[in-house]
């Protein structure tokens, strides 16, 4: 049998300690190294187990998940088992492996197993990903397989091979997390994949129309044309 996951749970009700640690055994690939019911505790169990993965609640008393990701400069894999959907975003600043809403079904559990695996297989290969929410959580998107960025007030729209996810955050917050050498602004409300270009064509004002992967077409606007020349590696 492969070696079991090293997980540690903190989560401040002991009700929700045991349905996940149910929840892990019948997975037959995890091994629970130990539970603290506040950030303290657990601090206190990270540094005597050493485990793979800490199963972290974020709401708990005296302080939260982050606070105690704070204090690690080197945490294992994490991943937010917690009741709150708001969280997610920060989340994936962290940079949290997995974001799981309670209470998890075993098809969500056995999902993140397979990711926390992967992760600790190949972690110096793995691709960077984009956090999306959904309705269990969320679960993080290869860049590669993200085409479009679109605005909606407070909420941008992103597009990718598997659907598209509506998150409620700024498209500027977003543009700052993105590689520059992949993703480009081609105007105020969008941010495409460069490589996501199937097809250019002119438009008056020294604008650019773009088609897709997707099938989505954007318009660059004048201003943004001039610097996407110098960026592009085709021609406009």
């Amino acid at each position: 049998m492969p070696d079991l996951l090293r997980c540690l749970l903190v989560d401040d009700e002991r009700l929700a300690r045991l349905e996940l640690t149910s929840s892990l055994r019948e997975t037959g690939r995890c091994e629970v190294v130990g539970e603290a019911a506040n950030v303290r505790d657990g601090l206190d169990l990270l540094r005597k187990t050493n485990p793979d993965v800490l199963f972290l609640d974020v709401e708990m008393p005296g302080a939260n998940g982050f606070d105690l990701l704070a204090k690690i400069p080197h945490p294992p894999l994490v991943v937010f088992v917690t009741a709150y959907t708001e969280f997610a975003v920060r989340a994936f600043s962290v940079q949290a492996t997995d974001y799981i809403l309670k209470p998890v079904s075993s098809d969500r559990m056995r999902q993140c197993i397979d990711l926390l695996q992967t992760r600790l297989k190949t972690p110096s290969e793995q691709e960077e990903s984009l956090f999306l929410t959904d309705r269990e959580g969320g679960r993080f998107v290869p860049l590669s397989a993200i085409f479009l960025l679109r605005a909606y007030d407070h909420y941008v729209r992103i597009y990718h091979d598997g659907g598209n996810h509506m998150l409620r955050e700024k498209l500027s917050v977003l543009e700052n997390r993105l590689p520059k050498t992949i993703f480009f602004r081609v105007n105020r409300s969008e941010i495409i994949r460069l490589e996501a270009i199937t097809a250019v064509k002119k438009r008056s004002r020294g604008r650019y129309a773009l088609t897709l992967s997707g099938g989505e077409e954007v318009t660059v606007s004048e201003k943004r044309a001039i610097i996407l020349r110098r960026q592009a590696t085709f021609d406009l």
